[in-house]
């Protein structure tokens, strides 16, 4: 089966475990759209979580975190 890039190249590597387990409260409409998006994907909601949070760490480090008014300087590519 081939993925889209973007699904590849979110893919985990074979064989990485994972062993940290992370607790969330999410308010009641992040949850729906998260299990909407797993349903929509046909993958489990702990996968759908762990894209969106690799996505979203990427865009922040593209962007450039912000720390007390200051802008840091952004990641060379």
């Amino acid at each position: 089966m081939i993925l889209p890039w973007y699904i590849s190249a979110m893919a985990p590597k074979i064989g990485v475990k994972y062993t940290d387990y992370v607790a969330l409260r999410l308010e009641p409409e992040m949850r729906k759209k998260l299990l909407e998006l797993a349903e929509q994907e046909e993958r489990s909601i702990g996968a759908m979580a762990r894209i969106i949070l690799r996505e979203g760490f990427e865009a922040r480090e593209a962007k450039g975190v912000r720390k007390k008014g200051k802008k840091l300087p952004q990641k060379e590519m």
